[in-house]
């Protein structure tokens, strides 16, 4: 099943443990072009419904986490690859995030963020962006772009490279994936910055060379 990522109106799930939390980011959310579509209080939950519901983006507490694996959201990913993950930590530790971004969210964000911040992050990441905090984003970016792993490129990217491969164009490759054009144009950007690919050609050579896709 697919969603118009562009439609006006942005799905969400809810996942934390804590009754407040979960309220508090109801209140924070109050827009007419975000909806809340359900709340969950663990990670069977948040798995259950990030399948059953399909939301556009998913809000997880990483208190949820317990021994920083990130498995839950690695799981979302693979049933509901869709499902664009926001988490929400404590604390703005480089390694904690690196390993949340590893396993598919596109984004890490403070749990005190304001409301104007808390919404910015939803759109951004609904759009394809990555949504950092300013105190980490430098280092977080650096690793990821000097990483040789094939989980520092996501699912989406990897699908446009791959389409790259084929010789699609951006437009192309969006109707292939039912995305925007401007999503392509980012995906492709952020593989190969994180490739540290200078062309298009090159990250195709790259990705072939690491055994990340085949011709």
């Amino acid at each position: 099943m697919q969603f118009d990522y562009n439609s006006c109106v942005i799905r969400i799930l809810i996942a934390s443990p804590f009754p407040a939390m979960r309220a508090g980011l109801r209140a924070l959310l109050n827009d007419p072009d975000l909806s809340i579509i359900g709340e969950a209080i663990n990670d069977e939950q948040a798995l259950a419904l990030g399948e059953s519901l399909m939301p556009q983006v998913l809000l997880y507490d990483l208190a949820l986490d317990h021994d920083a694996t990130f498995s839950t959201i690695s799981q979302i990913k693979q049933n509901a690859p869709g499902v664009r993950v926001l988490a929400l930590s404590d604390s703005s530790s480089d390694s904690r995030m690196m390993r949340a971004l590893q396993a598919g969210t596109r984004g890490c964000l403070s749990k005190i963020a304001n409301a104007d911040e808390l919404t910015l992050a939803v759109r951004q990441i609904t759009e394809g962006e990555l949504v950092l905090p300013p105190t980490a984003a430098s280092t977080v970016l650096q690793q990821l772009s000097s990483g040789s792993s094939a989980e520092v490129l996501s699912p989406r990217e990897l699908q446009v490279v791959r389409g790259v491969a084929d010789g699609l164009t951006n437009k192309a490759i969006a109707l292939k994936l039912g995305i925007s054009d401007h999503t392509v144009k980012f995906h492709l950007a952020s593989a190969m910055s994180k490739m540290g690919a200078a062309s298009r050609a090159e990250a195709v050579a790259l990705a072939i060379q690491r055994g990340w896709i085949s011709l």
